[in-house]
């Protein structure tokens, strides 16, 4: 594994930048306002009744969230919906939100495993922990319980633009899901920004920092993601090109404390690149931000767009502490998918 994991970040043959040549994938905040309503799309009728069955057989038969399989969790009228959610996401400005789930009447174990059906059907849902947090992690502040100061999904403090970075894995999520079970009593609006616009916006200022970036960096997996037995820490580029998508990966709090620990601190180039892609994230221009409502499920693409979260506040209330389910998915209709076969040939270049 850490053989594999050091290739993925080797700059041989790494490609010189170049301006991305996707237009779809290219947008700023006003694109996006313009076509709020197109990325929200409502939950089918039927879906309700289905999800009702789903749970009765897993109540009935004493089920969890690690024992439950998709078998048991048949939605045909979200698996209608499905190539649309994959278009938006994949062709379009990587950003899907299903509206209008009805979770009263369900406990939070429930909830969070009707989210697990629906991710499944979207993509192929990855593990979030070795021996917790298998098939998902709820994102609400943990407060003085969370001493990771790489998990801000743990706490209620402003979580500053990044992407999963999946580290248990050769690859991150190409999907992550948020499925809003409650929202907070103030604050934690959602961020989102286009990797390609920020690429394309950094290859016309500052054609040498974005050079840098293409480099390989150091990122400290959190605690939880972290093999026993395996690399101290993960190296990955910032930006790379696969084909014609430009794809990030970044997580500044993950990056500095990475490359401490790998003896190679970031010298003062690396520094000035990391810096100048911070600011860019910040202009107003740049993210689209919207505010999650309970029963909303946000999908983005997780290579194509990088995202954040305003801090926020929680109240007295169990209604008025957010907390939220979030599910990592690998695409099942490109690339590999979950072939045994297919995965070796790109993984490991068994073909």
């Amino acid at each position: 594994m850490l053989g594999l994991l050091q290739r993925a970040g080797s700059s041989v043959g790494m490609p010189r930048p170049c301006a991305s040549r996707v237009r779809a994938w290219q947008w700023r905040r006003a694109d996006l306002d313009a076509m709020a309503g197109d990325l929200r799309l409502p939950a089918p009728v039927a879906l309700a009744g289905e999800i009702a069955r789903a749970l009765e057989l897993v109540r009935a038969n004493g089920l969890d969230i690690d024992t439950v399989e998709q078998e048991d969790l048949r939605l045909p009228s979200f698996a209608r919906m499905v190539p649309s959610l994959r278009r938006l996401l994949d062709d379009g400005p990587g950003i899907a939100i299903l509206a209008g789930l009805d979770l009263d009447g369900l406990t939070e174990d429930e909830a969070g495993i009707v989210g697990w059906g629906l991710a499944n059907y979207l993509g192929k849902p990855m593990r979030q922990g070795l021996r917790a947090d298998r098939r998902l992690f709820t994102v609400t502040d943990r407060g003085a319980a969370n001493r990771d100061p790489t998990r801000l999904g743990a706490s209620n403090r402003l979580s500053a633009m990044h992407t999963d970075n999946g580290c248990l894995e050769p690859r991150p999520p190409c999907y992550v899901g948020l499925l809003c079970v409650h929202a907070a009593r103030a604050g934690g609006e959602s961020m989102i920004a286009s990797a390609a616009t920020l690429h394309d916006a950094m290859l016309a200022e500052r054609p040498d920092l974005l050079e840098v970036l293409y480099r390989p960096f150091h990122f400290l997996p959190p605690h939880l993601h972290t093999w026993p037995a395996g690399p101290r820490t993960i190296v990955k580029p910032v930006f790379e090109r696969v084909g014609e998508e430009i794809r990030i990966h970044y997580a500044r709090v993950m990056i500095e404390p990475g490359m401490q620990l790998a003896g190679t601190p970031l010298d003062a180039l690396q520094r000035e690149a990391l810096d100048h892609l911070d600011a860019m994230m910040e202009r107003p221009e740049a993210s689209f931000r919207f505010r999650l409502a309970r029963g909303e499920f946000l999908f983005t693409n997780n290579v194509q767009t990088i995202h954040g979260r305003a801090a926020y506040e929680d109240g007295d209330g169990p209604r008025e502490r957010r907390m939220l389910k979030r599910y990592w998915m690998w695409r099942r209709d490109r690339g590999p998918g979950i072939d045994p076969v297919a995965l070796d040939a790109a993984e490991l270049g068994t073909a």
